[in-house]
């Protein structure tokens, strides 16, 4: 049996001359699709990109929902008070003068003490922290030393409002357990049953326990009217005011100042102010036809990132009056800048004008947010555009694996074709060298 290999006989290279045709063949098509395959990724990431930034006008615009148009607050306390304070949008601004008489304490028991290997006793221990469901521990025979009270108090009562504790004194062990609530909500009441009696030392009532720290309600003076508390937080004393009592000061009096304050509005207009300048700058470059040196965007030419720019600029120009009165102002690329002192001045004479334009029916506001949300919202435009894009991506996939299909059928023709012409090549060498051979033997005849 004969074995051959193309272009052994004739030898003309058919390999190489197949591989160079099939890539003459496949670089059109590779080339095509990895441009569109490159330019329609850019256009994926330029819509991201538009997104995100619309997003932060977004949030930027959010601050201003509900109250957060309003005038912020601004809290004075006077030295040393023995409390702090806070106040939100909703409180009335004014002077208040504050006594903290006592703070709201945790309940702490103390057993007596014992030696370490004393079995207390043995039976159910139930601890009830304030009003509380008692949570019942089973104290096993044997198992009844202070350290072993200890841990099955902790192992059943883990988070659940009261702790255990073992210090050793001079005088031996003491069982130290704390409510992890303050005031008389958190007070501990613990009773003993079953077993051989022993654990009734621990009850609170009739027992040997001692209170280290007694379940105390703070309580506060405002204004000549007392307010009692089971908590050092009180948020509802003074209406949108917090107050943290810190220090027990009986009968010391202490200012608390609420005043308006501007600059935590100012401080949201101008994150207002920086999110649309980045979001038309984000639009700009995104949409930016290039030449003459520039860097074309991968939106350049699409109509997107023109109906963006014309819908926020159109917005701030219908409402270019009232943001002038707050002292804002646009340049010639539409991005905003804005006095500080005329917004000063302008909320020292009318405080609700930032509500009446960016609160949750203001004039800018209002239609701002739709008019981004239109773009960014799940089934908007963006996401629509980019599911096409992406859509694309797999079409283009699947041209792939029929280009590659067609690829290999030209090569396999090639090499059918180049792999005949080779045997026919090499059957002419045999017959011309025949023939060569016949001419000489009948030259020397001659």
């Amino acid at each position: 049996m004969a074995i051959s290999s193309a272009g052994i006989g004739s030898g003309l290279d058919v390999n190489s001359l197949v591989s160079q045709l099939v890539a003459a063949e496949r670089a059109p098509g590779d080339q095509r699709f990895a441009k569109v395959e490159t330019t329609t990724k850019a256009q994926i990431s330029a819509f991201g990109a538009l997104r995100s930034a619309l997003a932060g006008l977004e949030s930027a615009l959010k601050k201003f929902d509900g109250i957060g148009a309003d005038l912020g607050r601004k809290v004075t306390v006077g030295t040393d008070a023995g409390f702090a304070a806070s106040a939100d949008v909703t409180a009335s601004t004014g002077s208040y003068r504050i006594s903290v008489e006592r703070l709201a304490a945790a309940h702490k028991l103390h057993s007596a003490a014992a030696a370490s290997t004393t079995q207390i006793g043995h039976g159910t221990l139930s601890i009830a922290v304030g009003s509380d469901a008692p949570i019942d521990i089973v104290i096993a025979e044997g198992k009844g030393t202070l350290s072993d009270i200890r841990d099955a108090i902790n192992a059943k009562t883990g988070g659940k409002g009261v702790t255990a504790t073992v210090v050793r004194g001079d005088s031996g062990d003491v069982l130290v357990l704390g409510s992890t609530k303050v005031g008389s909500q958190g007070a501990l009441t613990i009773t003993a049953s079953g077993g051989n009696g022993g654990l009734g030392v621990l009850a609170t009532t009739g027992g040997t326990q001692t209170v280290a720290t007694a379940a105390t309600d703070a309580q506060v003076v405002i204004d000549g009217i007392t307010r009692t508390a089971s908590t050092n937080k009180l948020t509802d004393a003074i209406s949108g005011v917090t107050l943290d009592l810190t220090k027990a000061k009986p009968g010391e009096t202490f200012s608390l100042d609420i005043t308006s304050d501007v600059s935590t509005l100012k401080v949201g207009v101008l994150s207002l102010i920086s999110a649309y300048n980045t979001a038309l700058t984000a639009i700009r470059t995104q949409g930016a036809a290039g030449g003459e040196g520039k860097t074309a965007g991968a939106l350049s030419g699409d109509a997107a990132p023109r109906s963006m720019t014309q819908t926020l600029r159109s917005l701030v120009s219908t409402n270019y009056s009232a943001l002038s009165s707050l002292g804002m102002k646009t340049a010639v690329d539409g991005s905003l800048s804005m006095d500080g002192a005329k917004f000063d001045a302008a909320m020292a004479s009318d405080p609700d004008s930032v509500k009446r334009l960016l609160g949750d029916d203001g004039a800018l506001g209002k239609a701002m947010r739709t008019s981004v949300a239109a773009y960014t919202k799940v089934d908007g435009m963006i996401a629509g555009r980019t599911d096409t894009l992406n859509g694309r991506i797999k079409q283009l996939g699947r041209q792939r694996e029929s280009f590659e299909t067609r690829i290999s059928n030209v090569e396999a023709v090639y090499r059918r074709q180049f792999t005949a012409l080779d045997a026919m090549m090499s059957k002419m060498q045999s017959t011309s060298s025949f023939l060569n051979q016949q001419l000489a033997q009948f030259s020397n005849q001659s």
